[in-house]
Protein backbone atom coordinates (compact mmCIF):
# COMPACT_ATOMS: atom_id res chain seq x y z
CA UNK A 1 0.00 0.00 0.00
CA UNK A 2 2.71 2.40 1.08
CA UNK A 3 5.00 1.60 -2.36
CA UNK A 4 1.60 2.39 -4.07
CA UNK A 5 1.19 5.64 -2.56
CA UNK A 6 4.45 6.61 -3.60
CA UNK A 7 4.06 5.25 -7.16
CA UNK A 8 0.92 7.65 -7.23
CA UNK A 9 2.56 10.58 -5.83
CA UNK A 10 5.42 10.30 -8.48
CA UNK A 11 2.81 9.96 -10.54
CA UNK A 12 1.20 13.31 -9.88
CA UNK A 13 4.44 15.14 -9.40
CA UNK A 14 5.03 14.22 -13.12
CA UNK A 15 1.67 15.65 -14.06
CA UNK A 16 2.29 18.95 -12.57
CA UNK A 17 5.53 19.10 -14.26
CA UNK A 18 3.56 18.36 -17.36
CA UNK A 19 1.23 21.04 -16.63
CA UNK A 20 3.69 23.76 -15.99
CA UNK A 21 5.56 23.13 -19.17
CA UNK A 22 2.87 22.80 -21.27
CA UNK A 23 1.63 26.52 -20.33
CA UNK A 24 5.40 27.79 -21.12
CA UNK A 25 5.29 26.71 -24.93
CA UNK A 26 2.09 29.43 -24.93
CA UNK A 27 3.63 31.98 -23.08
CA UNK A 28 5.14 35.33 -24.36
CA UNK A 29 8.16 37.26 -23.64
CA UNK A 30 7.38 41.06 -22.55
CA UNK A 31 9.37 42.23 -25.74
CA UNK A 32 6.93 39.99 -27.58
CA UNK A 33 3.92 41.29 -26.45
CA UNK A 34 5.33 44.97 -27.82
CA UNK A 35 5.98 43.84 -31.20
CA UNK A 36 2.44 42.36 -30.98
CA UNK A 37 1.02 45.60 -29.52
CA UNK A 38 2.65 47.55 -32.25
CA UNK A 39 2.08 44.97 -35.00
CA UNK A 40 -2.05 45.36 -33.72
CA UNK A 41 -1.60 49.37 -33.91
CA UNK A 42 -0.34 49.19 -37.41
CA UNK A 43 -3.13 46.69 -39.12
CA UNK A 44 -5.72 48.58 -37.52
CA UNK A 45 -4.95 51.82 -38.84
CA UNK A 46 -3.20 50.76 -42.09
CA UNK A 47 -4.89 47.57 -42.64
CA UNK A 48 -3.12 43.77 -42.40
CA UNK A 49 -0.76 43.89 -45.31
CA UNK A 50 1.13 46.83 -43.15
CA UNK A 51 4.35 45.76 -41.06
CA UNK A 52 7.38 47.68 -39.77
CA UNK A 53 9.58 47.08 -42.95
CA UNK A 54 6.60 49.44 -45.29
CA UNK A 55 6.16 51.39 -41.97
CA UNK A 56 9.38 52.79 -42.05
CA UNK A 57 9.38 53.11 -46.11
CA UNK A 58 12.79 51.31 -45.66
CA UNK A 59 14.46 51.33 -49.36
CA UNK A 60 16.00 47.62 -49.13
CA UNK A 61 12.88 46.45 -47.04
CA UNK A 62 14.14 43.19 -44.86
CA UNK A 63 17.52 42.96 -46.08
CA UNK A 64 18.07 46.25 -44.43
CA UNK A 65 21.19 46.24 -42.12
CA UNK A 66 20.49 47.67 -38.43
CA UNK A 67 22.74 50.58 -39.16
CA UNK A 68 20.76 51.49 -42.16
CA UNK A 69 17.24 50.97 -40.47
CA UNK A 70 19.14 53.69 -37.78
CA UNK A 71 19.72 55.83 -40.05
CA UNK A 72 16.47 55.80 -41.91
CA UNK A 73 14.83 56.98 -38.73
CA UNK A 74 17.19 60.18 -38.59
CA UNK A 75 15.87 60.75 -42.10
CA UNK A 76 12.38 60.21 -41.33
CA UNK A 77 12.61 62.38 -38.24
CA UNK A 78 13.32 65.39 -40.19
CA UNK A 79 9.80 65.05 -41.36
CA UNK A 80 7.91 64.16 -38.45
CA UNK A 81 9.37 65.06 -35.62
CA UNK A 82 6.66 66.49 -33.40
CA UNK A 83 8.63 69.38 -32.46
CA UNK A 84 7.90 70.60 -36.06
CA UNK A 85 3.84 69.24 -35.75
CA UNK A 86 2.42 68.15 -32.77
CA UNK A 87 0.04 65.78 -34.79
CA UNK A 88 3.44 63.65 -35.51
CA UNK A 89 3.47 62.46 -31.83
CA UNK A 90 1.60 59.43 -32.03
CA UNK A 91 3.35 58.27 -35.21
CA UNK A 92 6.85 59.02 -34.76
CA UNK A 93 6.19 57.00 -31.23
CA UNK A 94 5.22 54.15 -33.13
CA UNK A 95 8.17 54.55 -35.64
CA UNK A 96 10.98 55.16 -33.04
CA UNK A 97 9.41 51.87 -31.60
CA UNK A 98 9.36 49.88 -34.90
CA UNK A 99 13.24 51.23 -35.36
CA UNK A 100 14.15 49.97 -31.57
CA UNK A 101 13.01 46.22 -32.73
CA UNK A 102 14.32 46.06 -35.83
CA UNK A 103 17.40 47.45 -34.89
CA UNK A 104 17.98 44.65 -31.97
CA UNK A 105 19.11 41.84 -34.03
CA UNK A 106 17.31 38.96 -31.50
CA UNK A 107 13.73 41.39 -31.85
CA UNK A 108 14.38 41.25 -35.09
CA UNK A 109 14.55 37.62 -35.48
CA UNK A 110 11.62 36.98 -33.31
CA UNK A 111 9.28 39.74 -35.52
CA UNK A 112 10.13 38.11 -38.53
CA UNK A 113 9.28 34.64 -37.23
CA UNK A 114 6.02 35.85 -36.20
CA UNK A 115 5.75 37.87 -39.44
CA UNK A 116 6.38 34.64 -41.45
CA UNK A 117 4.26 32.18 -39.14
CA UNK A 118 1.27 34.39 -38.14
CA UNK A 119 1.20 36.79 -35.26
CA UNK A 120 -1.72 35.63 -32.47
CA UNK A 121 -4.94 37.10 -31.70
CA UNK A 122 -5.46 39.37 -29.04
CA UNK A 123 -8.53 39.29 -26.87
CA UNK A 124 -9.17 40.92 -23.00
CA UNK A 125 -11.30 38.53 -21.85
CA UNK A 126 -8.90 35.67 -22.76
CA UNK A 127 -5.78 37.50 -20.70
CA UNK A 128 -4.17 39.18 -23.78
CA UNK A 129 -2.81 37.41 -26.93
CA UNK A 130 -3.36 34.34 -27.79
CA UNK A 131 -3.12 31.57 -30.71
CA UNK A 132 -6.52 30.83 -32.73
CA UNK A 133 -5.30 27.34 -33.91
CA UNK A 134 -2.22 25.95 -32.28
CA UNK A 135 0.57 25.66 -35.04
CA UNK A 136 2.13 21.66 -36.53
CA UNK A 137 5.05 23.06 -34.56
CA UNK A 138 3.60 23.82 -31.18
CA UNK A 139 1.76 20.37 -31.54
CA UNK A 140 5.31 18.70 -32.26
CA UNK A 141 6.44 20.44 -29.04
CA UNK A 142 3.63 19.28 -26.93
CA UNK A 143 4.25 16.10 -28.03
CA UNK A 144 8.21 15.86 -27.58
CA UNK A 145 7.60 17.19 -23.91
CA UNK A 146 5.00 14.55 -23.26
CA UNK A 147 7.20 11.30 -24.63
CA UNK A 148 10.20 13.02 -22.95
CA UNK A 149 8.13 13.11 -19.58
CA UNK A 150 6.62 9.29 -19.99
CA UNK A 151 9.75 8.16 -20.50
CA UNK A 152 11.04 9.90 -17.20
CA UNK A 153 9.00 8.68 -15.34
CA UNK A 154 9.12 5.22 -16.23
CA UNK A 155 12.86 4.77 -15.45
CA UNK A 156 12.33 6.09 -12.42
CA UNK A 157 10.06 3.37 -11.97
CA UNK A 158 12.79 1.18 -12.69
CA UNK A 159 15.20 2.60 -10.51
CA UNK A 160 12.46 2.38 -7.77
CA UNK A 161 11.58 -1.05 -7.97
CA UNK A 162 15.36 -1.87 -8.49
CA UNK A 163 15.77 -0.27 -5.05
CA UNK A 164 13.24 -1.78 -3.18
CA UNK A 165 14.12 -5.20 -4.62
CA UNK A 166 17.18 -4.25 -3.16
CA UNK A 167 16.15 -2.90 -0.06
CA UNK A 168 14.21 -6.14 0.63
CA UNK A 169 16.99 -8.58 -0.11
CA UNK A 170 18.93 -7.10 2.48
CA UNK A 171 16.29 -7.50 4.96
CA UNK A 172 15.64 -10.82 4.42
CA UNK A 173 19.48 -11.51 4.51
CA UNK A 174 19.66 -9.69 7.77
CA UNK A 175 17.13 -11.99 9.22
CA UNK A 176 18.37 -15.26 8.11
CA UNK A 177 21.84 -14.36 9.57
CA UNK A 178 19.67 -14.36 12.78
CA UNK A 179 18.43 -18.01 12.32
CA UNK A 180 20.70 -20.20 14.67
CA UNK A 181 18.53 -22.82 13.07
CA UNK A 182 20.59 -23.33 9.64
CA UNK A 183 16.71 -23.20 7.76
CA UNK A 184 15.92 -26.12 9.80
CA UNK A 185 13.56 -24.96 12.03
CA UNK A 186 11.55 -21.86 13.25
CA UNK A 187 12.99 -18.97 14.87
CA UNK A 188 10.93 -16.08 16.05
CA UNK A 189 12.40 -12.25 15.89
CA UNK A 190 11.16 -8.79 16.40
CA UNK A 191 11.83 -5.29 14.96
CA UNK A 192 10.94 -1.74 14.52
CA UNK A 193 11.42 0.42 11.45
CA UNK A 194 11.59 3.29 13.57
CA UNK A 195 12.34 3.98 17.70
CA UNK A 196 8.75 5.19 18.10
CA UNK A 197 7.19 2.51 15.94
CA UNK A 198 5.55 -0.88 17.58
CA UNK A 199 7.94 -3.91 16.93
CA UNK A 200 5.90 -6.18 14.43
CA UNK A 201 6.41 -9.92 15.03
CA UNK A 202 8.52 -11.92 12.09
CA UNK A 203 9.69 -16.09 11.25
CA UNK A 204 12.19 -17.44 9.66
CA UNK A 205 10.69 -20.42 8.87
CA UNK A 206 12.78 -23.21 6.53
CA UNK A 207 14.64 -20.65 5.28
CA UNK A 208 11.57 -17.92 4.10
CA UNK A 209 10.93 -14.86 6.57
CA UNK A 210 7.40 -13.84 7.14
CA UNK A 211 5.79 -11.29 8.53
CA UNK A 212 2.80 -12.23 11.24
CA UNK A 213 0.50 -10.38 10.84
CA UNK A 214 -1.90 -8.98 13.63
CA UNK A 215 -4.70 -11.61 12.77
CA UNK A 216 -1.96 -14.86 13.33
CA UNK A 217 -1.68 -14.66 8.97
CA UNK A 218 1.62 -15.00 7.72
CA UNK A 219 3.13 -12.71 4.96
CA UNK A 220 6.21 -14.01 2.84
CA UNK A 221 8.79 -11.38 2.46
CA UNK A 222 10.29 -11.84 -0.84
CA UNK A 223 11.72 -9.73 -3.47
CA UNK A 224 9.88 -11.44 -6.01
CA UNK A 225 6.93 -9.36 -4.33
CA UNK A 226 8.39 -5.99 -6.02
CA UNK A 227 6.98 -6.03 -9.96
CA UNK A 228 9.03 -5.15 -12.71
CA UNK A 229 7.33 -1.84 -13.92
CA UNK A 230 6.89 -1.33 -17.56
CA UNK A 231 5.62 1.06 -20.06
CA UNK A 232 1.86 0.72 -19.27
CA UNK A 233 2.79 1.67 -15.66
CA UNK A 234 4.26 4.72 -16.73
CA UNK A 235 2.22 8.34 -17.09
CA UNK A 236 2.28 7.45 -21.35
CA UNK A 237 -0.44 5.50 -20.31
CA UNK A 238 -1.77 6.63 -16.96
CA UNK A 239 -2.62 10.12 -18.04
CA UNK A 240 -4.28 9.32 -21.03
CA UNK A 241 -6.49 6.29 -19.13
CA UNK A 242 -6.89 8.75 -16.32
CA UNK A 243 -8.46 11.89 -19.02
CA UNK A 244 -10.37 8.64 -20.60
CA UNK A 245 -12.22 7.95 -17.33
CA UNK A 246 -12.68 10.97 -16.54
CA UNK A 247 -14.42 12.52 -19.76
CA UNK A 248 -15.88 9.56 -22.11
CA UNK A 249 -14.91 6.52 -19.74
CA UNK A 250 -17.94 7.58 -18.05
CA UNK A 251 -20.40 6.76 -20.51
CA UNK A 252 -18.87 4.25 -22.30
CA UNK A 253 -18.56 1.04 -21.40
CA UNK A 254 -15.75 -0.96 -23.35
CA UNK A 255 -16.63 -5.07 -23.61
CA UNK A 256 -14.73 -7.09 -21.54
CA UNK A 257 -13.82 -10.80 -22.66
CA UNK A 258 -15.36 -13.66 -20.02
CA UNK A 259 -13.50 -16.85 -19.74
CA UNK A 260 -15.91 -18.97 -18.96
CA UNK A 261 -13.63 -22.73 -17.57
CA UNK A 262 -15.58 -26.15 -18.37
CA UNK A 263 -16.33 -28.16 -15.55
CA UNK A 264 -13.76 -31.65 -15.65
CA UNK A 265 -15.32 -34.45 -15.53
CA UNK A 266 -17.36 -35.57 -12.01
CA UNK A 267 -16.92 -32.19 -10.76
CA UNK A 268 -20.08 -29.56 -10.40
CA UNK A 269 -20.18 -25.57 -10.99
CA UNK A 270 -21.13 -23.92 -8.57
CA UNK A 271 -24.83 -22.23 -8.69
CA UNK A 272 -25.89 -24.98 -11.36
CA UNK A 273 -28.52 -28.19 -10.67
CA UNK A 274 -27.32 -31.50 -11.91
CA UNK A 275 -30.59 -31.79 -13.86
CA UNK A 276 -32.80 -29.11 -15.10
CA UNK A 277 -36.04 -29.43 -12.78
CA UNK A 278 -39.34 -27.87 -14.41
CA UNK A 279 -41.43 -25.11 -11.83
CA UNK A 280 -44.55 -24.64 -11.80
CA UNK A 281 -46.14 -21.29 -13.59
CA UNK A 282 -48.37 -20.13 -10.45
CA UNK A 283 -46.24 -20.54 -7.50
CA UNK A 284 -42.61 -21.97 -8.93
CA UNK A 285 -43.01 -25.28 -6.36
CA UNK A 286 -40.93 -28.00 -7.57
CA UNK A 287 -43.46 -30.82 -8.32
CA UNK A 288 -43.21 -34.80 -9.23
CA UNK A 289 -44.88 -36.84 -11.40
CA UNK A 290 -45.41 -39.49 -8.62
CA UNK A 291 -49.31 -40.44 -8.03
CA UNK A 292 -50.53 -41.83 -4.91
CA UNK A 293 -51.70 -45.47 -4.82
CA UNK A 294 -55.05 -46.27 -2.96
CA UNK A 295 -54.29 -46.82 0.74
CA UNK A 296 -51.09 -44.73 0.83
CA UNK A 297 -50.75 -41.72 2.97
CA UNK A 298 -48.45 -38.63 1.50
CA UNK A 299 -46.39 -36.60 4.37
CA UNK A 300 -44.56 -33.08 3.71
CA UNK A 301 -41.13 -33.03 5.97
CA UNK A 302 -39.61 -29.68 7.32
CA UNK A 303 -36.95 -29.95 4.70
CA UNK A 304 -39.69 -30.19 1.41
CA UNK A 305 -39.27 -33.25 1.16
CA UNK A 306 -42.30 -35.29 0.41
CA UNK A 307 -42.53 -39.16 1.86
CA UNK A 308 -45.30 -42.18 1.48
CA UNK A 309 -46.43 -44.65 3.39
CA UNK A 310 -46.40 -48.26 2.37
CA UNK A 311 -49.76 -50.10 1.12
CA UNK A 312 -50.90 -52.19 3.78
CA UNK A 313 -51.56 -55.47 2.78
Amino acid sequence: MVSNFFRMSQLWSLVLLLSLLIPAAYCFTTSEIEIFQLQKELENKYGKEMDFYKFLKLPKSMDSTSREIIKNLRKLSRKYHPDKNKKFKKLYERLNLATQFLANDDMRKSYDYYLKNGFPDYDFSKGGFFFTRVQPKTWFILSFVFLFTGVIHYLILKVQASSNRRRIEGFVKQCKDQDDTQGLGEKRLSFKQHEEDEAKELIVKFGQVYIIESDGMYTLVSPDSITEPTLYDSILFKLPLWFWKQTLGRFITLPTRKSVEKPRPGEQVLGTASKPEKASKNDGKRTTSTTIKPGQQKKVLENGKVIYSRKKD
